[in-house]
């Protein structure tokens, strides 16, 4: 699994606003190839306002989206206003252990069936 993580820093009369651009986005990722969740989080401590989460099966999947049309449109859409006076930091994360899923050295090729109880 691939993580990408964007924290925001964004200006407290704006904030109202981008959290509801977030929650009526388009929608636009969800059925992408390799497509896992995404999140909005609203850090309790540390300088960013906001962070971004999106899971995606692998990091080809995720350089695939970073290059499509919808991955385009969906950020024409963001609020340019907001955007511009908002400081943004991205990271990167490939997951190595995961509670909700076996980890992959415990399930052998044979015994698929524990897999995703832990």
């Amino acid at each position: 699994m691939f993580v990408f993580v964007s924290h925001l820093t964004v200006p407290e009369d704006d904030r109202r606003e981008l959290e509801r651009h977030f929650r009526d986005r388009a929608g636009l990722v969800d059925d992408f190839p390799g497509f896992l969740y995404l999140q909005l989080l609203k850090p309790q401590s540390g300088e960013a306002t906001h962070t971004f989460l999106t899971a995606w099966q692998d990091r080809s999947a995720f350089q695939a989206y970073m290059g499509s049309p919808e991955h385009q449109l969906s950020h024409s859409r963001e609020p340019a206003e907001i955007m511009a006076r908002t400081t943004v930091r991205h990271e990167a994360y490939e997951v190595i252990m995961d509670s909700r899923s076996a980890p992959e050295w415990l399930v052998g090729p044979e015994d698929t069936s524990s897999a995703g109880n832990p």
